[in-house]
Formats: C-alpha cells, sequence, structure tokens
C-alpha cells in the first residue's frame, strides 16, 4: 500500500481511533493523535527491521500559505532521515487538512510539534527523537527543542531569522544542523550568516549553492546533505 492510497483511504473513512494506525502492519501509516486544539493527523514511516532507529518529526511550512505535511522540501527531509535509519512522522498543524483546530500564528503549532514529538515516544518509549522543520516549521523545530532537552538533534532547513527571536539559539545546546540556499528569496542568507557565530555549539551549517527558498531541483542535494550529517546529528 503506497503513501497516497493511504492517504486517500484516511480522507475517505475519515479518523483512525485517536493513536493508532489505519494500516498497522504497513510502513507507511496514517495515524491520528491528540493535539491542544483536538486531534492531529500525520504520516508515520518506519521499517521493521530496523535495528536500532532514532525517531525523527518532521515539521511543514507556514499554514497559511499552503504549508502542509506533503510540501515537496518536508518530504525530501523525512525520506533522507528515513534513509538514515529514523522512524519518521510528518504531521500537519492544526487547522491544516484533517486537524482539528485553528491556526494560532506559531504559539499554538509550537503545542502542537511538541504533541508530534510526545506522540511518537510514547509509542516508542526506548528510543530517542530529534526534530526537523522547513521555514515556519523550522522555527517551531527550534521552540521545540527549545522545550524538550531530551532531543538529541534539531534541524533547520531555511530557518525564518527575522521572524522570531533568534538569540533562543545563543544558549540552546541541542546538536543544531543548518541548511540553507545560497539564493533563498524569502529566508536571508546574509542574516543568517552574521547571526550563526553568535549561535551555541554543538552547530554546522550548509549551503546549497545557487537553491532559492524551496530548493528547486536541489531536492536530492538536499536529502544527501542531511545523510552526510548522520553523526552529527546523533542518529549513527
Amino acid at each position: 500500500m503506497d503513501e497516497l492510497a493511504i492517504i486517500l483511504h484516511h480522507r475517505t473513512h475519515g479518523w483512525a481511533t485517536p493513536g493508532r494506525s489505519v494500516f498497522p502492519l504497513s510502513k507507511v501509516q496514517a495515524v491520528v493523535f491528540n493535539g491542544p486544539a483536538g486531534h492531529l493527523e500525520g504520516i508515520l514511516k518506519f521499517d521493521p527491521k530496523f535495528g536500532s532507529p532514532k525517531l525523527a518529526v518532521v515539521c511543514h511550512p507556514h499554514p497559511l500559505y499552503h504549508g502542509t505535511m506533503h510540501n515537496k522540501v518536508v518530504y525530501a527531509v523525512a525520506s533522507a532521515l528515513f534513509e538514515a535509519g529514523c522512524i519518521v512522522l510528518r504531521f500537519n498543524f492544526r487547522g491544516v487538512g484533517l486537524s482539528e483546530g485553528r491556526h494560532d500564528n506559531g504559539r499554538g503549532e509550537i503545542e502542537d510539534t511538541l504533541a508530534a514529538i510526545r506522540f511518537l515516544k510514547e509509542r516508542y518509549p526506548a528510543l530517542s527523537c530529534l526534530v526537523a522543520g522547513f521555514s515556519f516549521g523550522a522555527w517551531m523545530a527550534l521552540e521545540a527543542a527549545r522545550r524538550d532537552p531530551l532531543l538529541i538533534s534539531v534541524i533547520l532547513v531555511a530557518p525564518p531569522l527575522t521572524y522570531f527571536d533568534s538569540t533562543i539559539l545563543a544558549d540552546l545546546a541541542t546538536s543544531k544542523l543548518f541548511l540553507q540556499g545560497t539564493d533563498d528569496e524569502i529566508c536571508n542568507l546574509e542574516t543568517l550568516q552574521s547571526l550563526f557565530p553568535s549561535f551555541a555549539g554543538p552547530k554546522d551549517l550548509v549551503l546549497l549553492r545557487g537553491a532559492g527558498h524551496f530548493f528547486n531541483g536541489q531536492l536530492t542535494e538536499l536529502k544527501a546533505e542531511i545523510l552526510a550529517k548522520r553523526g552529527f546529528l546523533g542518529i549513527t
């Protein structure tokens, strides 16, 4: 059963029992879990043959600008983490797709992210977890890492540094991987480069030459860079 078939089944037949999957034996499962504003929908991908996997939650871009868990950059990040040996959860923030609630300008979406992390940890309590996000989702991932010191690392793809208080990065001891296109037309490269020295370690910055905000034509390179940083991220 492929991802599209599972998503169509999920949308046709409505919610499963919260915290349970539609297809319990599939490597790709549509899931629903409890969030602070109601049920949240997600897609869980795993391989039963993984020996000692890590957990990963991936956050999507801004809901008011058509951001969903099916965004191509989110999918690429999730695919890279799966290939690296992670059990990966993508999910829709409140008010997106079948997720209940209304957009909350980032405040509630931080809580949604923490709920997604909690759901995954409760399902796999013995495994360590990391969090990732693209654009607005990078901000949410960062805020989640700030609140959950047990997260092993955070991946920030095209983080919108001008839209939140980046000084929180000065004290965040969680391993931080930044991935940025040099031609990003939304999240300014110069801002990231000027602030990066002030961020606490461990930290790493990867620049993708010629890539815009949505990494058009460079998603394969984006995935490869994430895979190359498995050790830094604590995946291997």
